[in-house]
C-alpha cells in the first residue's frame, strides 16, 4: 500500500510536467493543501518536504513553497502530437560492432557486476544440482525461485504470488510470449511514441500491427488509445511504465490506474515491459500498471537483464488470468530455463547479496547519469534539450534541425555508435533525436581500479566530446547552406 503522502506527491510532479502548475508558482499553504486533498496537516507536510527532497519544490522562508523542476528537466525534450493510427512496423538491422559499443546497447559496464559473488553462487548451483543434470526444468521455473522473486517484490514494491510467475530466458522472451497468446498475426498491439526499438523489432518480426500512441508532457494520450478500444481496432497494448526507454519518463500513478481501468472496460489485455523498474535511484520508489490490476488483464514481464546482466538469460512474467495459456504455450515451446542459472540467481536473492548490489548500482549509475549529462550539456548548442531520467541507463538527447540519421554516418568514422531517433517509431518521427547509454563510466573517479579501466573511461570521454563537435559541425554546414 502506497503511503498517501507518496501519492500526492507524485499526482503533484505530473501536475508540474504536463506544464498545469508553472515554474516559480505559488504552492498553496500546508493548511490549504491538505483542506483541499481531505489529509491531515501531516501528510501534507510530507508530501511538500518529500517534493522538496525531490527537487520539484523549493520554499522560501516566511513565504512557502514554491514549484522548481529537477536538473535538467526545465529544457528537457519535446514528443510531437498527432493523430495515430495503424502502421506497420520495420525490422532494423544492427550491427555485430555497435553491439560493443558502450553508448549504443542499453547495459552497465563490466565492472559494476558482482562477478565473485555471483561466481560463487554458480559453483555451487552446479554442485548441488549435478544430479538434476538429466532432467527437463519444470516449464513454470524452479519454485524456490519464483517463492524468493516473490517475496522480494512484495517487500519492495507490490504483492505478487509465487503460484503465478513463469520464468523464462530473459524479459523479451516474456513479452513474445505475452504477444502470442493474446493476439494472432495481423493483430493490432498500440505502443507508446516513442518506443524501444527492441519492441519494435520484436513485433514486426511476429508480423504485428502497431498503433503509436503519443506520450505528450510526459503522458500518454490516454483519448486517442480509448477511441481506438472503443472502435475496437486494438487487440493488445505493449508499454513500459516506469523509466521508459528511450526518454527515462515514468507514467503517474494516476495514469497507469488509468491504463487498468480501460484494460477492464474494454477487455484489452496489456503487455507491461517493466525492465527498469528496479534502477529506479530517486526515493520514490515507482509502482507497475500491475500493481492495480485486480482482474488480470495485465501480463507483468521483468528480469535481471538491466540490474545482474543480459547474459544470464534470465526473467519471468505474471501473465494474471492468461496464466493457463501462457504456461500451456511455454510447454509446447520450451522446455524450461537452465536449471543452474535458476538455482545460482536464486541464492544470490536469497542471500540478500542482490539488494546490496542493487543498491550500489543506483547510486554509480546515478553519478555516471549526471556526469554525462552535464559533459552533453555544456559541449552541445544552447537549445539542446535532455532527458534527466531518474531511473533506467539511458538519456534521450533532441537537437532542433539536427539529422541523427546523418550524424550516425560521420560518428561511425570515429567508432562512435548511437541509436538514431527515427528507430524508436514507426512513422518516420524523432529524427532530431538520438538515445545514448550512459551505463559505462567516462570518469575514472569511481569504481575503476586498474589503468585499462581508467583508459577505457578516459577514451569514452574523448568520444562524448567528438559526437558532440560533429553535431555543430552538422547544424554549421546546414546554416552555411540555407544562406548559400
Amino acid at each position: 500500500m502506497v503511503a498517501k503522502y507518496i501519492q500526492l506527491a507524485e499526482n503533484v510532479i505530473a501536475d508540474i510536467e504536463s506544464e498545469q502548475l508553472k515554474l516559480a508558482q505559488r504552492m498553496p499553504s500546508v493548511r490549504k493543501f491538505s483542506s483541499l486533498y481531505n489529509v491531515s496537516i501531516t501528510t501534507a507536510l510530507n508530501c511538500y518536504q518529500r517534493l522538496e527532497e525531490l527537487g520539484w519544490l523549493f520554499a522560501k522562508p516566511q513565504s512557502g513553497f514554491f514549484v522548481t523542476q529537477p536538473l535538467g528537466k526545465i529544457i528537457s525534450p519535446q514528443f510531437p502530437s498527432f493523430k495515430s493510427a495503424i502502421s506497420a512496423p520495420k525490422t532494423f538491422k544492427q550491427s555485430n560492432v555497435a553491439i560493443n559499443s558502450p553508448f549504443y546497447v542499453s547495459q552497465f559496464a563490466p565492472q559494476l557486476l558482482s562477478t565473485k559473488a555471483i561466481a560463487s553462487c554458480f559453483r555451487r548451483s552446479h554442485k548441488e544440482n549435478q544430479h538434476l543434470a538429466n532432467l527437463y526444468p519444470d516449464p513454470q521455473g524452479k519454485k524456490d525461485l519464483r517463492t524468493v522473486l516473490a517475496k522480494h517484490f512484495s517487500e519492495q514494491y507490490f504483492n505478487i504470488s509465487a503460484e503465478n510467475l513463469v520464468v523464462t530466458n530473459g524479459c523479451i522472451d516474456a513479452i513474445k510470449t505475452a504477444i502470442e497468446v493474446t493476439t494472432q498475426i495481423g493483430d493490432t498491439v498500440a505502443i507508446s511514441s516513442p518506443c524501444f526499438i527492441g519492441l519494435i523489432d520484436l513485433l514486426a518480426n511476429m508480423g504485428r500491427m502497431t498503433i503509436e500512441i503519443p506520450f505528450h508532457q510526459a503522458q500518454l494520450d490516454l483519448e486517442q488509445l480509448e477511441k481506438h478500444m472503443f472502435d475496437g481496432q486494438i487487440d493488445a497494448c505493449l508499454f513500459s511504465a516506469n523509466h521508459i526507454n528511450p526518454q527515462g519518463n515514468c507514467l503517474s500513478s494516476a495514469q497507469k490506474q488509468a491504463l487498468v481501468n480501460l484494460a477492464e472496460r474494454y477487455e484489452v489485455p496489456i503487455i507491461e515491459d517493466d525492465v527498469y523498474l528496479e534502477l529506479n535511484y530517486t526515493n520514490t520508489t515507482p509502482l507497475p500498471i500491475k500493481h492495480w490490476d485486480k482482474s488480470g488483464w495485465v501480463l507483468w514481464c521483468n528480469s535481471i537483464s538491466k540490474t545482474l546482466g543480459p547474459g544470464y538469460r534470465l526473467g519471468w512474467c505474471e501473465p494474471g488470468r492468461y496464466l493457463k495459456k501462457y504456461l500451456e504455450h511455454r510447454a509446447i515451446q520450451t522446455f524450461g530455463i537452465n536449471i543452474f542459472v535458476q538455482s545460482a540467481i536464486l541464492e544470490f536473492f536469497y542471500s540478500g547479496q542482490y539488494i546490496k548490489h542493487l543498491r550500489k548500482l543506483r547510486l554509480t549509475i546515478n553519478q555516471q547519469m549526471l556526469s554525462y549529462y552535464q559533459l552533453l550539456k555544456d559541449k552541445l548548442p544552447k537549445n539542446t534539450r535532455i532527458s534527466t531520467p531518474h531511473g533506467g541507463l539511458v538519456m534521450w538527447i533532441q537537437i532542433p534541425d539536427l539529422d541523427s540519421d546523418k550524424l550516425l554516418i560521420k560518428a561511425i568514422k570515429h567508432d562512435i555508435y548511437f541509436r538514431v531517433g527515427s528507430e524508436f517509431s514507426t512513422i518516420g518521427l524523432y529524427r532530431d533525436c538520438f538515445r545514448i547509454n550512459f551505463g559505462w563510466p567516462i570518469q575514472h573517479k569511481s569504481l575503476i581500479d586498474n589503468i585499462e579501466e581508467i583508459d577505457g573511461a578516459i577514451r569514452r570521454y574523448q568520444q562524448l566530446l567528438t559526437l558532440c563537435q560533429l553535431v555543430k559541425v552538422q547544424l554549421e554546414d546546414k546554416k552555411s547552406n540555407l544562406k548559400g
